[in-house]
């Protein structure tokens, strides 16, 4: 398992910085509505309308940028790292939507269902699959 993970460790780092590039492209829309920000960063002089728009809307667009060029070179170590090119893209698509998923929850308060708690655990449960039928294909070439 350790090999496992040390073997697709890109992949896994490529869909952390895609989670990454979703979580601070949503943040502008969302750090307008918390109340702290909205009161201490009030436009009533000019200085505090420039710290309000690099804070709230410069920063996490230049981090989503950045999450998404790191997600993009990270995907390209993935693909040449990777026996098959089908294993690195599952895994780092996976990876975002699970990491998604969870920052979503934690951080923005968006609703936990049934369905999107299903959707997850099916993406683990392929994810397992995935690699055991892997594990097993190597065995078994060993053996040939």
């Amino acid at each position: 398992m350790a090999n496992a993970l040390q073997q697709y460790r890109h992949s896994f780092t490529a869909g952390a910085f895609a989670a990454g590039g979703s979580f601070f492209g949503h943040a502008p829309s969302q750090l307008t509505k918390v109340p702290l920000l909205a009161n201490l960063l009030a436009p009533t002089a000019e200085p505090t309308y420039y710290c309000e728009f690099i804070l709230l809307r410069a920063l996490p667009i230049v981090l989503m940028v950045i999450c998404n060029v790191l997600n993009w070179r990270y995907f390209l170590k993935a693909l040449q790292c990777a026996e098959q090119t089908l294993t690195a893209t599952v895994l780092t698509a996976a990876t975002n939507y699970i990491l998604s998923f969870i920052l979503g929850a934690l951080v923005y308060r968006e609703e936990i269902t049934v369905l999107s708690t299903v959707g997850a655990a099916f993406i683990i449960a392929g994810l397992w699959f995935l690699c055991k039928a892997q594990e097993e294909q190597k065995a078994k070439e060993k053996l040939i």
